[in-house]
């Protein structure tokens, strides 16, 4: 955690409007239940993540960071804190404010940078929240994971239904009818199946994290119905045919089974029951996925066409589109192009191979060098390597408030972070607000898990 005379002066500055207003605060109906509003607020932006345009679900995030300004200048005690990985965060917010200003698109730039003000302002808000509301976090999970549930049904259900494809989302030029998946696409907007598949690859740690914790409670219903829920979105993310997504389930299964041995290791390390009870439902695991690209041969060769390369259309089309942009990226190394598609569309006009129209590079490290340059770049994959750096050390520690649920939440942060990012490395879907709400709510509770977890062992 970063101990700063700035942090400390601002939250100074709360505390003096906090002693001025502690009365109004009492005596308001809304003042006195910021928290709950709070909370109504968060889950309204998750809720409406799977039906509204992309240009609605903001609003709600902007009421919960509006709210939350007025919580810090009216509750008493409210104030904020820092870790490292929060700081490598503002930094990369202020290296995207000079490309926006720097941008030769600047109207266009600020429109896209308006978005990054939002999904930061409400991570920051979103983890102020949760750091004194800790109780809650298990109902985000639930939340997410019920949503992830119904989108994984609808989707299962379009697979066998044979969805009619509104785009050209799978060459067939290699493969027989019979072999090609229908891609099925829930009912998050625009309808597209690798931003249902990048939705269900962020929603997956909720639901990991949910049954975990269930587990340790020593509720076993509810660790099975979290069970079959994870198997539902797991087919879901198949039937969605979206490779990226398939890569980023790989590494959150993967993920999932270091980090439980991890803690097992550190928390378990006595029980051998435990550890013998662990290796056989990797075992299972990893039976079960081999099983469905051994009886799903549609699957399988999706999954095989990544390494076509040159004869996938699509994996063809994004190399392109790699090329041009590491070109766009070369030619604007320092501050980059300023943010946002609308920019991005403009400029990549210059360089795009011809019929190969895009509306961003196809990989997010790419997409964010090409915004906001080198340093931009080098903010955010700070951002990532200290999260994971602090919460690897979190989960290694031999004590947490409350014990292995704590770490679980913490693990669970870990897991959307390779997740995301894995699929973020051949598609930019994580830049849909869908996909970003999730990610920062996330990443807002497992920080808030850190820092709580830190100020209490300085009190001690």
């Amino acid at each position: 955690m970063i101990d700063s005379r700035f942090i400390d002066l601002k939250n100074n500055f709360y505390g003096f409007f906090q002693d001025k207003l502690e009365n109004i605060a009492k005596n308001s109906f809304i003042l006195s239940k910021i928290d709950e509003i709070i909370l109504l607020f968060i889950t309204l932006t998750l809720f409406t993540s799977t039906f509204l345009e992309s240009e609605k679900i903001g609003a709600f995030a902007i009421i919960v960071v509006l709210l939350t300004i007025i919580k810090l200048f009216t509750k008493k005690g409210t104030g904020i804190a820092m870790t490292k990985f929060d700081g490598a965060i503002f930094v990369y917010f202020v290296i995207c404010f000079i490309s926006t200003i720097n941008s030769t698109l600047v109207p266009q730039s600020i429109h896209g940078f308006l978005k990054t003000v939002i999904y930061i302002f409400y991570y920051f808000c979103a983890a102020n929240y949760f750091q004194t509301n800790q109780n809650k976090i298990r109902w985000i999970f639930m939340l997410v994971a019920s949503l992830c549930c119904i989108e994984g049904l609808i989707a299962i259900f379009q697979n066998f239904a044979g969805v009619e494809q509104i785009s050209t989302w799978q060459d067939s030029n290699y493969i027989n009818p019979e072999d090609a998946i229908a891609r099925a696409y829930g009912t998050l907007k625009p309808y597209n199946p690798n931003l249902l598949g990048g939705y269900l690859v962020a929603g997956l740690p909720y639901i990991i994290g949910s049954g975990f914790i269930c587990l340790v409670k020593n509720n076993k219903k509810r660790f099975i119905t979290s069970l079959a829920v994870f198997v539902i979105c797991s087919l879901a993310v198949f039937v969605t045919g979206s490779r990226g997504a398939y890569l980023g389930l790989g590494a959150i299964v993967a993920g999932m089974i270091a980090l439980v041995t991890v803690i097992i290791n550190t928390d378990f390390s006595y029980a051998e029951k435990i550890k013998a009870l662990w290796h056989r439902i990797v075992a299972a695991i990893i039976g079960g996925f081999v099983f469905i690209l051994i009886a799903v041969p549609q699957i399988t060769k999706r999954l095989l066409s990544i390494f076509i390369l040159r004869g996938d259309s699509s994996t063809s089309f994004r190399m392109n589109v790699y090329h041009s942009s590491w070109q766009m990226f070369c030619d604007n190394f320092i501050l980059g192009i300023g943010a946002g598609n609308q920019t991005f569309r403009e400029i990549y006009g210059l360089y795009m191979l011809t019929g190969y129209d895009a509306l961003s590079t196809y990989s997010v490290p790419l997409e964010i060098a090409v915004e906001s340059g080198i340093f931009g770049l080098i903010a955010f994959l700070a951002f990532i390597g200290l999260f994971i750096f602090d919460a690897y050390k979190f989960i290694t520690a031999s004590v947490a408030k409350n014990g292995v649920a704590d770490k679980i939440v913490v693990c669970s942060a870990i897991l959307l972070l390779l997740g995301v990012m894995m699929h973020g490395m051949f598609d930019t879907i994580y830049f849909r607000p869908q996909v970003q709400f999730l990610f920062w709510t996330m990443i807002a509770m497992g920080s808030s898990v850190m820092i709580k977890n830190k100020l209490e062992n300085k009190e001690v």
